[in-house]
């Protein structure tokens, strides 16, 4: 793990278990909304024991890193970019998750040649976001987490190669999101 100071404010990226080596190519993984570093870690540890840094970050007012959280997916992509400043880091791959995904975009536009490859996983635009997570969000921000983190790992059922087509986990959290993938509004 790494604890750096970008924009003033700690960051916390987790590195797969592995020291940070600025002599190897490096993989940026950006969460979504809600999430951290967590959601990355077998990926995270995978890339780390096969050559790779890896940097899983904590986006500002997220889990272990300071700061306030973006309010903009611009704001967030700027983030990246002060990031791979801080660390050293002249060219990255960027991976991003749902709302990380429109970061790693945005990131991508602005970096240009600073970024060797792009890989978005869950995206969609625009994101819609489910009424029901944005009443929670207003009104009840615990609930909210909660069904953040029920969309994002849930294991309560069994995987959806095992039930068919639209069946599964992920069918259920789009029926319980009212059709929509919950994640961020830009």
């Amino acid at each position: 793990m790494m604890l750096i100071q970008v924009n003033g404010a700690p960051t916390y990226c987790y590195t797969g278990g592995k020291p940070f080596d600025a002599a190897k190519p490096t993989v940026v993984f950006i969460h979504g909304v809600l999430n951290d570093h967590s959601v990355w870690i077998l990926q995270t540890r995978y890339l780390a024991n096969h050559g790779f840094n890896v940097l899983a970050v904590d986006l500002p007012g997220h889990c272990r890193s300071g700061g306030e959280a973006p309010s903009s997916i611009e704001e967030a992509a700027d983030f990246i970019g002060a990031l791979l400043d801080a660390a050293g880091v002249q060219q990255a791959a960027l991976v991003g998750h749902s709302w990380g995904s429109l970061i790693a975009l945005e990131a991508a536009s602005r970096l240009k040649e600073r970024v060797t490859h792009l890989v978005l996983v869950g995206t969609a635009f625009p994101m819609r976001v489910s009424p029901a997570l944005i009443e929670a969000s207003l009104n009840d921000p615990m609930k909210a987490l909660t069904m953040v983190n029920v969309f994002s790992r849930s294991t309560l059922c069994a995987p959806p190669s095992a039930l068919g087509r639209a069946r599964g986990c992920s069918a259920l959290a789009w029926h319980w999101a009212g059709g929509y993938w919950p994640a961020t509004r830009r």
